[in-house]
Order: structure tokens, then C-alpha cells, then sequence
């Protein structure tokens, strides 16, 4: 069985259009009804020799012989660069923390250490002495 292929396959195989294609099959006398019509391999070949000896045979295919070609969609502008963000300020170092304040003077009211020793005898008291002192 012969093998077939499209007309539309054949024009951008040789970088034509659909209709220029379909205008030489008719000037062969191939009859073909539109760009998805299928014709043998051998008219595809009587075809592609018409077109070379016509010189219409091109690189690049135009979608449309009234249409001139698509430009190159135009690169969009690079985006400026964005500006780099500002570094954010170093902390304030903590300010040191304020000494303790001062012990306030001995008030009339006795301190707890006071009621736990007011009752100790000499001997106790020579006791803690000693220890206090020990080294």
C-alpha cells in the first residue's frame, strides 16, 4: 500500500504555506479538497520537484502569504535591579544593669537573724566566734 501524507505535512516540510501548497497540486492536476487532504508519495515527489524548479521552496514556513512573519516577541525590559534593603541597626547594646542599692541602715525592728541569736549564752556566742574564725 502506498504511503500517504497530508498536504499541510508536505507544505512545512518545504517551508510553504497550506495554500500555496494546494495551488500546485491543482496545477498538477492532483486533486485535492484542503490542507488535510492526503496524496501518495509519488505526488507528494511531483510536487516537491515543481516547487524547486518554481523556487518556492523555503526555509521557513509563513502561516499566511498576505501575513508577513511573527516577530520575535520583544524581551521584556529587565526588571531594575531591587534596591538592597537597608541592614537593620545593630541593637543598643543593654544598658548595664544599676548596682544593688546600699543596705539600708539597721532600723529599730530586729532582723531575723537578730530574734534567733537574742537568746544565746556567752558560750554560744564563743562557739560562732570560733567557727567564724576557723580557716
Amino acid at each position: 500500500m502506498p504511503k500517504n501524507i497530508r498536504v499541510y505535512e508536505l507544505a512545512r516540510e518545504m517551508g510553504m504555506t497550506n495554500a500555496e501548497v494546494l495551488d500546485l497540486c491543482g496545477s498538477l492536476g492532483i486533486g485535492v479538497k484542503s490542507h488535510s487532504s492526503g496524496i501518495v508519495e509519488a505526488q507528494a515527489d511531483r510536487v516537491r520537484r515543481k516547487a524547486e524548479r518554481e523556487g518556492l521552496i523555503r526555509e521557513v514556513q509563513l502561516e499566511d502569504p498576505g501575513k508577513k512573519p511573527k516577530k520575535a516577541p520583544e524581551s521584556e525590559p529587565e526588571p531594575e535591579p531591587e534596591p538592597e534593603p537597608e541592614p537593620e541597626p545593630e541593637p543598643e547594646p543593654e544598658p548595664e544593669p544599676e548596682p544593688e542599692p546600699e543596705p539600708e541602715p539597721e532600723s529599730d525592728e530586729p532582723e531575723e537573724w537578730e530574734e534567733l541569736t537574742e537568746d544565746w549564752t556567752e558560750e554560744e556566742w564563743d562557739e560562732w566566734d570560733d567557727f567564724l574564725n576557723d580557716d
